[in-house]
């Protein structure tokens, strides 16, 4: 009994080291390391734009007129929202960390801004198999933020 009893204390620091390796360490399939905006795993807790298939498909932001002003108004959004921070930015590029409140947990979200008129999203939860739509409410906002910003330069 008592070898189970440490077994199972072994499993569960184990399961925790994993965690916190997985939440605190920058992913490798980012934009910024790879050149190529990554499509969503098979776990449902990433949306992406350029996912073609229902779970992880989410439409594109859109803006008119030029892409430095684009970008600007995406910063002044982002900058809006509760528990995000700017890792990375270029001119067509940002990488924006999201840490939630209560358990902690880090979300990466990338926003590629094309001269056609579309920025290409990917918002994906880095542990955790599920994120109870957390990950698609995040690009939401950020697209009703994004618009507001819009209509206040008109």
């Amino acid at each position: 009994m008592k070898f189970l009893g440490r077994l199972l204390l072994f499993v569960v620091l184990a399961s925790l080291a994993i965690a916190l390796y997985a939440t605190f360490r920058t992913p490798g399939h980012l934009y910024a390391q790879t050149g190529v905006f990554a499509d969503c795993p098979a776990r449902p807790s990433c949306v992406s734009s350029v996912a073609e298939d229902e779970v992880h498909r989410i439409e594109p932001l859109r803006y008119e007129g030029d892409l430095l002003q684009a970008h600007e108004r995406l910063v002044e959004a982002i900058r809006a929202m509760p528990g995000g921070r700017i890792e990375e930015e270029r001119a067509e590029y940002l990488h924006v960390l999201f840490t939630t409140p209560k358990m902690r947990f880090r979300d990466d979200l990338e926003l590629l801004i094309e001269p056609d008129g579309q920025i290409q999203v990917r918002s994906i939860s880095r542990f955790g198999y599920r994120d109870f739509g957390v990950n698609r409410a995040r690009v939401e906002e950020l697209r009703q933020r994004f618009e507001a910003g819009a209509s206040r330069q008109n």
